[in-house]
């Protein structure tokens, strides 16, 4: 758990959005063909992913993590994958063969704008969004419980 905790910190540490700051609204289509909006998630806590198929680092977090991300499910967190893919075929294809992948799954309208409001610059990016719909981010206590963390977030 420790080495969860220490990844987890890294990844949240370097982000240039600020906690507070309202997380830029986008429109995705999901996995099942339905096209919605970060903003349709609002009064939920949601951990938002971005990453692409061709991506090795992105798949090992997903498989290394998937207890975690179960876990942070359960408690009621939306897990939302939005993939920067270019062909949305691959972005299927890579659903179809790592069932790992859990949450749900899309493939942004409009990938430039995406990745310039939320400054992704590589894949993969993580970030984390409150009920409010601003941006939150872990403590870097040492011995900290992130799930304890989200679950102060979803009350």
């Amino acid at each position: 758990m420790k080495s969860i905790l220490i990844v987890l910190v890294v990844i949240f540490l370097g982000q240039d959005l600020k906690a507070q700051d309202v997380a830029p609204d986008f429109v995705f289509s999901t996995s099942d063909g339905a096209t919605t909006a970060l903003s349709d998630l609002e009064g939920k806590v949601v951990y938002l992913s971005f990453w692409a198929s061709w991506c090795g680092p992105c798949k090992k977090n997903f498989q290394k993590y998937h207890g975690l991300r179960t876990q942070l499910e359960a408690e009621g967190v939306v897990l939302l994958n939005i993939s920067l893919d270019k062909d949305k075929d691959k972005w299927a294809a890579a659903l179809d063969k790592f069932s790992y992948i859990n949450g749900t799954n899309g493939h942004a309208a409009d990938l430039n704008a995406v990745k310039a409001s939320y400054k992704v610059s590589k894949v993969p990016d993580y970030h984390i969004i409150d009920k409010s719909g601003q941006f939150v981010y872990l403590s870097d206590k040492p011995g900290r419980d992130i799930v304890a963390e989200f679950r102060e977030w979803l009350k």
